[in-house]
C-alpha cells in the first residue's frame, strides 16, 4: 500500500509533460459513475467560478478605465494619438483579464486526479481513498476482484458528498459588490453629466468630436495645404455660449507658440477668424473660445515645382543642310523656320506642363514623362517674326502651379534674301542696235543657296506718266543656273531678245535682276537689283554716240596733257628756287 501511495504522489508532481496532463483529463473508463460525475461537476464548478470572477474583474476594469480616461480627457483635452494609445492599453488590460480568468482556466481545467485531491483537502475524512480509486481505475494493480471491491466501497462512501462544495461561491460576493458599486458609480456619473459623458465615451472610442464644454468649437478652415507665400484665413464657429472674444494659438515650425486674440465677424457673430499674410513656414493652430477648445489643425506648405534641369537643341530647316546643334539658355539665336527642341526635368512629380511664348500668344502643351513623372519635352516652331521668348509653366500633382517662371529670351534671325552685285563699268543707260546682244555681268550671293535667277524686262511704253516699274508686269527671262550654290558669278548675254519683247528701233526697256533662294520654309527669299535701261537705236544714232564718246575721250586726253605740262613747269620753277637758296 505504501508503494502505491508513493506512485500516486509521484504522478501528481508538476514535472509531467503537457501530453501526459491531457491524457489525465479523461475519466478512467473503469471508474464508477457515482465518482466520475461528482469529480466532473467539481471541475466544471471550478471553471465557472473562474469565469464569473473574470467577468466581474472585466466590469470593474472597464468602469475604472472609462472614468479615469474620461477625467483625463476632460482636464487635458487628449489628442487623438494619446487617446488611441489609451484605447490600446484598455484592450491589452481587458485581454489579459480575459486570458487570465477565461482561456487559461479552461486550458488548465482540473484533471480527475486534481479534482480528487481538492475534494480530499475539503473533506479530510476521505483521506486518500478518492485519489487511490481514480489511480486504480486507470492502472489497476493486483487482483481485479479486489480493485472492483475497493472502487465500489469508495462509491458508497462518496455518495453523501456534493464535491462541488470544494469550490465555494463566497469569494465572489465581495468582488460582486465591488463590481456593482463600479457600475452604479459609472452609470450615475454618466446620467448626471449626460450628454457630455456620452461625448467623452465617443472620444474614448476615437470618434472625432470636440470636448463637451459650454462653448463648442467647430472647425471651418481645418487642415489645408497652400503654396509658399500665400495668405490664409483661419476660422472656427462657436456653438452654445457665444463669447465676445477668444484666442487662437499658432505654432510655427521650430518656434514658440503665439497666442492671438480673435473677435467674431460683424456679419457672423458666431464665427471667429484671423487673417495671416505671406505664409512662409508650416504651422499648427487651435481655437480657444470661452471654455471650449478646438482641435489642433495643421497648415502644410506646398512648394511649387521648379525646373531643375533644362536643355535646348535647335534643328535648322532642311534646306540649310545644317545638323542639329545644342544651345545654352543664354544663346537662343534661332533661324526662322527652325525647330527648337526643349527637354527638362522638374524637382517634383508633375501633373501637367506647358510652354508659353512671349511676343505672340501661343501655348505648347507638354505631357509629363519618365517613371517619376518629372520629365517634360516640347518642340517649338520658330516663326519668321513675333517670337521674343518663352517660359515653362509646371503644375505638380497637387495642382500647384510654378511661380516666377524664367523667361528664356529668343532672337529670331531671318533668312536674308539674295544679294545682287553688278560688275563695275556697266552704265545705267545703254543704247543698243537691233543686232547687238544685251549683256550684263553680276554676282548673286545668299546665306545658303541661290535657286533661280531671272532678267526682268518691262517696256517703258507700258508705264504711265510718273508710274514706277512693276515686277509683276515685267517679262521674266530665266537665266541658267548651272548649280545651286551660295555664290553665283553670272556673265549673261541675252541671245534672242526679239523672241521675248518688241526688240525694235525706238523701243526702250527698264531691266533688273530677280534672284530667288532655296528657302522653302519661311520663304522663298526674293531680291531685285537696281534697275537700268536698254534702248534700241538706229545704226546712225549709235555711230553718233560712239563719235561723241571718242570726242569726249580726246578732249579728256588733251586736258590731261595740259595739266601735265603745267605740273612740269611748276616743278621746274620750284627746283630753280631751291638751287638759289
Amino acid at each position: 500500500m505504501n508503494a502505491h501511495i508513493h506512485r500516486l504522489t509521484a504522478s501528481l508532481r508538476p514535472t509531467h509533460r503537457t501530453k501526459e496532463r491531457r491524457a489525465e483529463r479523461s475519466m478512467p473508463h473503469a471508474l464508477p459513475q457515482a465518482i466520475a460525475k461528482r469529480l466532473q461537476a467539481l471541475s466544471h464548478r471550478t471553471l465557472l467560478v473562474s469565469w464569473a470572477e473574470g467577468i466581474l474583474w472585466i466590469l470593474i476594469a472597464a468602469c475604472s478605465l472609462a472614468l479615469v480616461q474620461g477625467m483625463l480627457d476632460w482636464l487635458f483635452d487628449l489628442s487623438l494619438r494619446v487617446r488611441a494609445a489609451f484605447l490600446m492599453a484598455d484592450f491589452a488590460i481587458l485581454g489579459l483579464l480575459f486570458f487570465r480568468f477565461g482561456i487559461s482556466p479552461w486550458w488548465n481545467r482540473l484533471t480527475p486526479d486534481e479534482a480528487a485531491l481538492r475534494a480530499e483537502r475539503q473533506w479530510p475524512a476521505l483521506r486518500t481513498g478518492l485519489i487511490s480509486a481514480v489511480q486504480l481505475a486507470r492502472r489497476p494493480d493486483g487482483s481485479p476482484a479486489l480493485v472492483e471491491a475497493m472502487l465500489a466501497q469508495m462509491a458508497r462512501r462518496i455518495a453523501p458528498f456534493d464535491l462541488r462544495g470544494a469550490v465555494p461561491w463566497v469569494q465572489l460576493k465581495r468582488l460582486c459588490l465591488v463590481a456593482v458599486a463600479a457600475l452604479l458609480l459609472t452609470g450615475g456619473l454618466m446620467f448626471a453629466f449626460a450628454p457630455k459623458s456620452l461625448l467623452l465615451l465617443e472620444r474614448i472610442a476615437l470618434r472625432n468630436v470636440p470636448l463637451p464644454t459650454e462653448t463648442m468649437v467647430a472647425a471651418i478652415s481645418g487642415n489645408f495645404s497652400i503654396p509658399v507665400g500665400q495668405s490664409i484665413e483661419l476660422s472656427a464657429r462657436a456653438t452654445g455660449v457665444i463669447p465676445r472674444s477668444g484666442r487662437i494659438e499658432i505654432v510655427y515650425e521650430g518656434r514658440r507658440p503665439e497666442r492671438v486674440t480673435v473677435t467674431p465677424k460683424a456679419s457672423s457673430p458666431d464665427v471667429f477668424s484671423l487673417q495671416l499674410p505671406n505664409i512662409q513656414q508650416p504651422l499648427t493652430y487651435r481655437f480657444y473660445l470661452n471654455d471650449g477648445r478646438g482641435e489642433e489643425w495643421h497648415v502644410e506648405l506646398i512648394h511649387p515645382p521648379v525646373v531643375s534641369e533644362i536643355a535646348f537643341e535647335v534643328t535648322p530647316p532642311a534646306y540649310t543642310k545644317l545638323m542639329p546643334t545644342p544651345l545654352s539658355a543664354g544663346s537662343l539665336t534661332l533661324l526662322a523656320g527652325s525647330q527648337l527642341g526643349i527637354s527638362g526635368k522638374s524637382n517634383a512629380p508633375l501633373g501637367s506642363a506647358r510652354l508659353v511664348t512671349e511676343g505672340e500668344e501661343r501655348t505648347v502643351p507638354m505631357k509629363p514623362q519618365g517613371s517619376d513623372q518629372r520629365e517634360f519635352q516640347a518642340t517649338l516652331d520658330v516663326p519668321p517674326k513675333g517670337l521674343e521668348g518663352f517660359r515653362i509653366e509646371l503644375t505638380n500633382q497637387r495642382d500647384v502651379v510654378s511661380q516666377n517662371n524664367t523667361v528664356y529670351a529668343v532672337t529670331v534671325v531671318p533668312d536674308k534674301p539674295p544679294e545682287i552685285l553688278f560688275a563695275e563699268g556697266q552704265p545705267e543707260k545703254m543704247n543698243l542696235i537691233t543686232t547687238q546682244l544685251p549683256r550684263r555681268r553680276f554676282e548673286v550671293r545668299d546665306d545658303f543657296q541661290v535657286q533661280q535667277v531671272f532678267l526682268c524686262v518691262q517696256p517703258l511704253s507700258s508705264l504711265g506718266e510718273g508710274e514706277e516699274p512693276n515686277p509683276e508686269k515685267a517679262k521674266l527671262i530665266p537665266i541658267p543656273v548651272p548649280q545651286a550654290s551660295a555664290r553665283l558669278a553670272v556673265d549673261f548675254e541675252w541671245k534672242d531678245p526679239e523672241k521675248s519683247v518688241d526688240w525694235a528701233e525706238g523701243q526702250s526697256f527698264t531691266c533688273w535682276i530677280k534672284a530667288v533662294d532655296n528657302n522653302d520654309v519661311t520663304g522663298p527669299g526674293i531680291s531685285y537689283s537696281a534697275p537700268w535701261q536698254w534702248s534700241v537705236v538706229s545704226l546712225q544714232t549709235k555711230r553718233e554716240e560712239l563719235a561723241d564718246q571718242l570726242r569726249r575721250h580726246a578732249e579728256s586726253i588733251k586736258d590731261l596733257s595740259g595739266v601735265q605740262e603745267s605740273v612740269r613747269k611748276d616743278l621746274g620753277e620750284w627746283l630753280k628756287q631751291e638751287k638759289t637758296k
